[in-house]
């Protein structure tokens, strides 16, 4: 069963969704977070960039967590 088609599908589909939601969450995150700090001192842009920029390597080192054990196990394989 390890080597159907259609469980590998489900498992890689399962993995992007998982790296959609590990990008897309903490970048939105922490971009709201910045406006929400830059309107209540009055600092547009700074706390808006300053949220992307973490939310942009927090995006980074979780995906780096999760693909890196996906590679090495692939790379076992063969």
């Amino acid at each position: 069963m390890e080597n159907d088609p259609g469980s590998q599908l489900f498992a890689v589909m399962g993995l992007g969704f998982e790296l959609g939601f590990m990008i897309v969450i903490p970048l939105v995150g922490f971009m709201l977070l910045g406006l929400w700090a830059d309107k209540s001192f009055h600092t547009l842009p700074l706390f808006t960039i300053i949220g992307l920029v973490v939310g942009l390597v927090s995006s980074i080192v979780e995906v780096i967590k999760v693909i890196l054990p996906f590679l090495e196990k692939r790379s076992s394989k063969k």
